[in-house]
């Protein structure tokens, strides 16, 4: 696991004082894989321990919650459990790190799992996110950006029928219904990332084309004296658009970017202050 360890032990506790978590992670578990998994546990028993924490009287899973229930079908009544203390802070993290070491959590289960976190338990605080999950800020803000998308492209993502470039392709998007032709043959034709990217692309640009020619047409880009555009020409470190010859072009996350623009202009606020 990612996180320190906790301290802990291990014990054997009766099945009906272990609560279920409060926020699972898995949002899908089929009967049929709940009852191989029982079928598994009455054969050869549990063969890796869940984690739990101390609530009270009472035990609350932080990980292993399908093990827990597969134990409860399959008519066990004690669970050998790695037992954490009352109060871990780091509850969530050792529920995620454990959770991708077996297999990897659906990235649209991740998303709502993440965002019901952000707004529940972090104050809509991205930072404090971060430091309960103990993840990347711009791998959280990438998942995120996912519940802020359109929910057919969620839906689609949670089911397996497009896989998480696709889904965030499709969500830059802009006009619905070429979104929506663009899923149906991402799922059906098998439309992948970069040709969605490319037919996304020259939409745009055959659209912005076609407003411009119109007789008395707005300007392409509308100036704003709320917001200020970012320069295509500036320095993405010191925001400097001088020294074009030096100028090299590379690719960067739009979250990366923004994690970097935010710690810059956090650090020119601190030396305006001093």
């Amino acid at each position: 696991m990612n996180v320190d360890a906790a301290p802990s032990d291990i014990r054997t506790i009766p099945i009906a004082l272990i609560d279920p978590p409060d926020l699972a992670m898995r949002e899908k578990m089929s009967d049929a894989g709940l009852e191989a998994l029982a079928d598994s546990l009455r054969r050869h028993g549990l063969l890796q321990n869940i984690g739990v924490i101390v609530a009270g009287d009472r035990f609350r899973v932080v990980y292993g919650h399908r093990r827990r229930l597969a134990a409860e079908l399959a008519g066990l009544e004690q669970l050998a459990a790695r037992v954490f203390p009352e109060g871990t802070a780091d509850e969530q993290a050792l529920k995620i790190d454990e959770n991708e070491e077996q297999e990897p959590v659906n990235a649209a289960a991740q998303a709502t799992y993440y965002r019901e976190l952000l707004d529940e338990r972090c104050d809509g605080d991205v930072r404090k996110l971060v430091r309960l999950v103990r993840r990347a800020e711009s791998f959280l803000l990438d998942r995120l950006d996912l519940t802020r998308g359109d929910e057919q492209v969620l839906d689609a993502l949670r089911r397996n029928r497009i896989n998480l470039s696709v889904a965030k392709e499709l969500n830059k998007v802009n006009e619905e219904l070429y979104r929506r032709l663009y899923l149906h043959d991402a799922m059906h034709q098998g439309l992948n990332a970069r040709a969605i990217r490319v037919l996304r692309q020259t939409r745009d640009r055959d659209r912005r084309l076609a407003e411009a020619a119109q007789p008395g047409a707005a300007p392409l880009v509308e100036p704003s004296t709320e917001v200020a555009l970012e320069s295509l020409d500036a320095c993405l470190i010191c925001g400097s658009e001088s020294d074009q010859h030096e100028m090299s072009y590379r690719k960067v996350h739009r979250s990366c970017a923004t994690l970097m623009m935010r710690d810059r202009n956090d650090a020119a606020r601190e030396r305006s202050s001093k």
